[in-house]
């Protein structure tokens, strides 16, 4: 494996241990807190939660990734010195708009949660205001060091971060419950606040370490005519529209879910109390387990893009296609299973972590896990075309898919029958509409050769082999214990290693691949020895 591709991977393997970390904090955090504020709650974190990305998606989401590419590109030139530059004008860019966006949001809460037909998220929309500016200017910190490919202190960060953000949440969500459902998810949703302020001082610190050398670096450009703020503003700002464009379709859409599931619930028969009920179900309990698996892609994109622009910048095609194959093949083989692993056992684990919760939760979970593979690869594609310098594509893939999603959750959720389902269901649909365009994509612009059925076949045999043990596995184990908590661990255990064992077995993972695993070298010499890899 080259120098190039070693580093991607690297990076993709710390983002991901500090994202595991990070979602797995986030998934048990949910947990206890949905048993403090219950469904009720949920539905006004969740409605708070939403429109928190949305605006960071006009901050912290585009500019990031615009400033790594930026970087990059300078670095790969040799001028240190205009990538520093970027940087600093890129904070002050990132600053001045999550100051504004913080302050718009915070002043016209009361109208946001009246607009979105749940008035009770008012407290919880003033609680996370503030979150908006400290993580917007906390992206430029990011953007710098992923564009130098140093994945660290972006991981730092995202630990550091939600730590906090989860410690803060369930002290103050159990403590202002008294008050009332609403002040106890504004409490639990301050924690967002609270771990955006930590992840700043965390950036913060480890740039003050290294400046007196990045000082150093940049003494030798002394002199030296630099690129023009405005200019550098207008590069920033051509390279994220698109990707921010993109980017807020699906907050968009997340926050119309809230506006179209509402109505139509209401539309259905449903009352007010049980639709808000149903909503946090899915959206604020079964989604956090669909969004798990979705740490991986996230941080593998954070590190592709920087690395094919890179191969781009050198017109090493062969480059772009190995490493869009790995990227796509690494996604596969988490998101086949994780998808397939909740839909087996949706109930079990609804039942196993919310026993107070109604039935309707694990059929939530069920209709909803098939979505994890389109996003785990959707996410994937993204990047890729990102760092082929194609932005605009993902863009309208992604708004076709929004449409096929408002589409079909408009007419199914009022099915009554279906309810809330309808909704998950148009998830699934929007994604996998958008992974497909983009799919087609790739193949035009990287005139085909990524062999995509090659790329899948082994890791669906391995979900074949791993789902029947998983089903198998639950009916024996809680015949046998009379346990649904013991029978979902063992059969989650089990599924597990079966698949491990058979992906290895039909060769279904190069030792490249597995090298990339925390490790997985030690684990790959032992299993070449046995000639199995």
């Amino acid at each position: 494996m080259d120098n190039n591709k070693n580093s991607f991977v690297k990076g993709a393997l710390i983002l991901t241990i500090a994202g595991i970390i990070s979602k797995v904090l986030g998934a048990i955090y949910r947990i206890p807190l949905a048993s403090i504020i219950t469904s009720e709650g949920m539905a006004y974190h969740q409605t708070a939660y939403d429109l928190y990305i949305l605006m960071l998606t006009f901050s912290s989401f585009a500019i990031p990734t615009a400033i790594s590419k930026l970087v990059s590109e300078r670095l790969e030139a040799g001028r240190k010195d205009e990538a520093h530059k970027i940087f600093q004008v890129a904070m002050w860019l990132l600053a001045a708009i999550g100051l504004i966006l913080s302050v718009a949001l915070f002043f016209n809460a009361a109208a946001f949660s009246q607009a979105f037909k749940n008035p009770g998220s008012y407290l919880a929309v003033l609680a996370v205001s503030p979150a908006i500016f400290t993580v917007s200017a906390s992206g430029a910190f990011r953007g710098y060091f992923q564009g130098m490919q140093n994945m660290t202190p972006s991981a730092v960060s995202q630990v550091t971060e939600q730590i906090s953000r989860v410690l803060v949440g369930i002290v103050l969500a159990y403590l202002l419950l008294p008050l009332g459902f609403e002040t106890s998810a504004a409490g639990a949703i301050f924690g967002t606040t609270v771990g955006g302020l930590v992840s700043f001082l965390t950036l913060y610190i480890i740039y003050a370490r290294k400046k007196k050398m990045i000082k150093a670096d940049l003494a030798q450009f002394k002199g030296r005519e630099t690129e023009s703020i405005g200019s550098i503003v207008n590069r920033i700002i051509k390279f994220s529209l698109p990707i921010m464009i993109g980017g807020s379709i699906m907050p968009i859409m997340s926050l119309m879910d809230n506006y179209i599931v509402m109505d139509r619930l209401l539309a259905s028969g449903y009352n007010q109390e049980t639709a808000t009920m149903l909503y946090g179900q899915l959206k604020g309990i079964a989604a956090s387990f669909i969004n798990v698996p979705q740490v991986f892609t996230i941080s593998l994109a954070a590190s592709l893009v920087p690395s094919i622009t890179e191969s781009v910048a050198k017109r090493d095609q062969d480059s772009v296609k190995r490493k869009s194959k790995l990227a796509l093949k690494m996604s596969l083989i988490l998101g086949l299973p994780a998808a397939m692993g909740l839909f087996i056992l949706a109930g079990p684990i609804m039942q196993m972590f919310y026993p107070n919760e109604t039935a309707s939760l694990g059929l939530a979970l069920r209709y909803a896990s098939v979505s994890v593979i389109f996003l785990t690869l959707v996410q994937t594609m993204t990047a890729i075309l990102q760092g082929m310098g194609k932005e605009r594509i993902p863009v309208k893939n992604m708004v076709i898919g929004a449409l096929v999603k408002a589409v079909v959750s408009y007419v199914l959720t009022s099915i009554p029958a279906l309810n809330i389902n309808g909704a998950a269901l148009g998830t699934v649909l929007g994604y996998a509409t958008a992974t497909v365009l983009n799919l087609r994509a790739l193949l035009i612009y990287q005139k085909g050769g990524l062999g995509i059925a090659s790329i899948a076949i082994k890791p669906a045999i391995a979900t074949a082999a791993m789902t029947f043990t998983a089903y198998l596995s639950y009916k024996l184990s809680y015949a046998a214990l009379g346990s649904n908590r013991m029978a979902t661990l063992i059969s989650i255990l089990l599924a597990v290693l079966v698949y491990g064992i058979v992906l290895i077995l039909i060769k279904g993972v190069t030792k490249e691949e597995l090298d990339t695993a925390p490790g997985g070298k030690r684990l790959s010499q032992m299993l070449k020895k046995r000639g199995l890899l």
